[in-house]
């Protein structure tokens, strides 16, 4: 029978995070939750405790000690270093409980184990979370202490907490981990490692139900200090520190603006420093301390206040203790609160736990709280499948003939592509400007005359079915000017799908790069956002006028001179006002919230609170999710190109029929963030997520997902066999098909291959079909339909007119149906603002949810 306790001694098992290997003879470490005595009944705080009961058989053999002659059976006494005597006295509710006592003690710890045997030692499985308890009596502070078998062997797991002194029968009660794979079996007991007698009986080791988890994958516990630990100090966390310095700590009633209910900060002030460091860490209690997984990469923040920078520091566990791993970030002195975040390396191999904080290294005084500590989600792992549940992908043989940036479906079915110079400042410098029109049933492309660079101009279908192009580029960026200084046109000009023609328009009255162009309920044209004719951030707001196809005089125009950023994701709600979604290209979102409503009529604009991370929403997607008389919208993932920051995986949602809307956290999007993703409206009313990239311009993630309204849940899909980023489209096809084209790599190449996306309901058998229906609809008017299949919904689906992750026109509109067989009727709203005039794909939908191929009608 070895021996369990660890050679080298319970009391030293954190030097190593507090010095970070220093040998300093100055060393002060405070271990808050180690060394300070806890309240004499239960276990830490920790998310299955509070959220779980212990269920099933017990799985202690002989829990109280009565079984054996000398020796209580199953038992075994354990530990190392100096010895204790040992004796049976009668138990807390049997004859008999173990009692031992050092005397004289130099080294090392005693303590009574269940026998390390399949016969004694309790099964336990992995993924599940036990309730560990047992009664003690002692002269002494005590540990509760977990060993496990992983491999056949059994080895020292960690401390779960310390108690203290009890001159009268107290239980203890915890929580273990959740239970690794590779590890079948538990022991459990009381360390004793200072002179004093230790009495124990009654052990207990029950299966807890299983708790739901957190669905945001948020693994802290007690991340806002709003439970209390040891005296002045929050539950399951630990100030830290050494060196010579003066330290005072204490809690503060202090939180960020927005916090949760009860949320408080910790305060640490450093005053005549001359050696080491001070800080708050999150626990290495095994009921605290976070559980990770090698290999994986994890996302740690925390809201600061700070007079000097900090460090956010690391340490992790491993099966030979504690040890200091890195510094992750230095973050910079704050006045106010502020997040500090950053991204791990992947975690090494025998890495199970970390613990982490800011440090304080000098004089100052150092606020806390909101502490987070996530997975980043990794690449979803999806098989083939039944294309019935995950669609289909294939890649088209034919290739693109030119850099396809803007992307627009015609009334016809086919699709305006327009590249412009492409990106290219040698095609700019040519004057070579290219567009072409392709036929995705046949595959055939024809060449368009460009009369200038329509290169990042704004775009979308007049009620009329033309293609308004405003702006674009009238200068590339100097030899010494920034990367994204285009200087913008005033141009504009409008295609016509009957004689497949430009024709010129009047100009803007300002000069627009990267501008944002919304159908109003009347037809007319809001346009705003980019960069003037000086490459600056334009304020001006502009109107197209469609009766007589003209912009009119800012002066007829109520202007808000608010700069809008670049391709800002503005919608027109149902009561004629906009919805700034604060989706955008390049860098920070506005100041404020970072989304706003938006009464163009007046100029007046309201912020929409709750938008998380609102600056690193650059080249998210937003849409309208389900019919588009929910007014709900859904902002995904983002990044920050200024900043080059790695991007998000977060999914806000909006309710804007609220009295006072404002965002709130969706389900996250499968696999890592990602910017540049693009986002399709599907007949069947679920929302096509896919493409898109880690950093600027690199780093492609090949994931894609089904977001369905219903349900608020993302189904994870194989991905486009094409990465893509930068300039990448996604357009639904008439046919219920999305094409999926473009992708501009940092080394400005261009990948000219398509990629055609059949979704789900394209494997589930034969399609309703539309054999009838008006050409034009008229605003609250009812119509008939003559249709074959089981038909239980009608749509209508704007045509897509996308560039740079942004189609501010899209939407789904739900027409109620009646009637049965093969005639059916269906409702028109009467409002405007919901379905703007123009063309429409119409579709009708089975029971099954399949579509069937769209008609085109025209809208009121």
């Amino acid at each position: 029978m070895q021996h369990l306790g660890r050679p080298w001694g319970r009391t030293r098992r954190l030097s190593a995070i507090e010095r970070r290997g220093r040998r300093a003879p100055a060393l002060f470490v405070v271990l808050a939750c180690v060394l300070t005595l806890l309240a004499p009944v239960a276990s830490g705080p920790s998310a299955a405790s509070a959220a779980a009961v212990p269920s099933g058989p017990e799985l202690v053999k002989n829990p109280s000690l009565e079984q054996g002659q000398t020796e209580p059976s199953c038992f075994v006494r354990a530990g190392w270093g100096t010895q204790a005597t040992w004796e049976a006295v009668p138990g807390h509710t049997g004859s008999r409980a173990i009692a031992l006592t050092l005397s004289g003690r130099t080294e090392g710890d005693s303590k009574l184990l269940q026998e390390e045997s399949a016969a004694c030692a309790p099964a336990v499985e992995p993924g599940k979370s036990y309730q560990l308890s047992l009664w003690y009596r002692s002269t002494a502070p005590v540990a509760l202490t977990l060993f496990r078998r992983s491999g056949g062997a059994f080895g020292y797991w960690g401390e779960v907490r310390s108690y203290p002194a009890a001159a009268g029968w107290t239980r203890v009660v915890a929580t273990s981990p959740v239970i690794p794979q590779g590890t079948d079996r538990l022991s459990f007991g009381l360390s004793l490692s200072q002179d004093g007698t230790l009495v124990t009986d009654d052990y207990s080791l029950r299966v807890l139900a299983d708790a739901p988890a957190d669905p945001s994958g948020e693994l802290i516990t007690n991340r806002f200090l709003a439970e209390d630990g040891d005296p002045g100090l929050p539950a399951c966390f630990a100030v830290a520190g050494w060196g010579e310095r003066t330290l005072s700590a204490s809690l503060l009633n202090e939180a960020p603006a927005g916090s949760p209910a009860g949320t408080r900060s910790f305060r640490l002030s450093v005053s005549e420093h001359r050696s080491g460091d001070a800080k708050l860490l999150t626990s290495e209690d095994l009921s605290c301390a976070p559980s990770v997984q090698p290999e994986r990469s994890y996302r740690i923040g925390v809201q600061y206040r700070s007079d000097v920078p900090v460090t956010l520091s690391l340490f992790r566990h491993t099966p030979q203790g504690w040890a200091y791993w890195q510094d992750a970030a230095t973050l910079p002195a704050s006045a106010a609160f502020t997040t500090g975040e950053a991204v791990t390396a992947p975690i090494p191999a025998g890495t199970d736990r970390l613990a982490w904080g800011l440090t304080l290294a000098g004089n100052g005084t150092l606020d806390t709280t909101g502490y987070s500590l996530k997975p980043v989600p990794e690449d979803p792992v999806v098989a083939p499948g039944d294309p019935s549940l995950m669609g289909s992908w294939s890649v088209s043989a034919t290739e693109l003939p030119v850099r396809a940036i803007h992307s627009t479906l015609l009334s016809d079915g086919r699709l305006l592509l327009i590249a412009g110079s492409g990106n290219d400042g040698n095609q700019f410098a040519a004057g070579t400007f290219r567009t072409v029109i392709w036929n995705p049933t046949t595959g055939a492309f024809k060449q368009v005359a460009t009369p200038y660079d329509m290169f990042c101009a704004g775009h979308v279908t007049l009620p009329d079915g033309k293609v308004l192009l405003a702006g674009g580029t009238a200068a590339f960026p100097g030899a010494t000017d920034g990367p994204n200084t285009f200087k913008g046109s005033p141009k504009s000009y409008y295609f016509d799908p009957k004689d497949d023609a430009f024709h010129r328009v009047s100009d803007m009255p300002d000069a627009h790069w990267y501008p944002s162009l919304t159908k109003l309920g009347n037809g007319d044209i809001w346009a705003a956002g980019g960069l003037n004719a000086k490459a600056e951030g334009t304020v001006a707001t502009q109107m197209f006028n469609t009766k007589t196809r003209s912009w009119l005089p800012l002066n007829q125009v109520p202007q808000t001179y608010t700069y809008w950023g670049t391709y800002p994701h503005m919608f027109l709600l149902d009561d004629g006002t906009l919805f700034y979604s604060g989706a955008h290209t390049f860098g920070n979102g506005r100041p404020g919230t970072g989304s706003s409503l938006y009464n163009w009529r007046t100029a007046s604009v309201l912020d929409v609170p709750g938008l998380r991370e609102k600056d690193m929403r650059d080249q998210a997607g937003s849409v309208f999710i389900g019919p588009v008389q929910d007014q709900r919208v859904m902002i995904v993932g983002g990044g920050n190109t200024d900043g080059n920051r790695a991007a998000i995986n977060l999914v806000d949602i909006v309710d804007l029929t609220s009295a006072s809307p404002r965002y709130t956290a969706g389900p996250d999007l499968p696999g890592p963030g990602k910017l540049y993703v693009n986002l399709v409206n599907l007949p069947d009313r679920t929302v096509l997520a896919s493409n898109g990239s880690k950093q600027n311009r690199s780093q492609s993630v090949r994931s894609a997902a089904l977001y369905s309204p219903g349900a608020n849940a993302w189904t994870a899909i194989a991905p486009d066999p094409v990465p893509r980023n930068y300039h990448s489209s996604a357009i639904l096809l008439p046919d219920g098909r999305v094409a999926v084209l473009g992708s501009n790599p940092a080394d400005n190449s261009f990948d000219l291959r398509i990629s055609l996306y059949s979704p789900p309901y394209l494997f589930k058998g034969a399609r309703p079909t539309i054999t009838q229906a008006p050409a034009t609809l008229t605003a609250g008017r009812s119509f008939a339909v003559q249709v074959t299949g089981d038909v239980v919904k009608a749509q209508l689906i704007a045509p897509l007119s996308a560039t740079h992750q942004t189609d501010t026109n899209a939407r789904l509109i739900d027409l109620p149906i009646a009637g049965t067989g093969t005639r059916r009727t269906a409702q028109l709203t009467a409002n405007r603002n919901l379905v703007p005039p123009g063309p429409y794909m119409l579709t009708v939908s089975d029971a099954r949810g399949v579509p069937s191929v769209a008609r085109w009608v025209w809208g009121p």
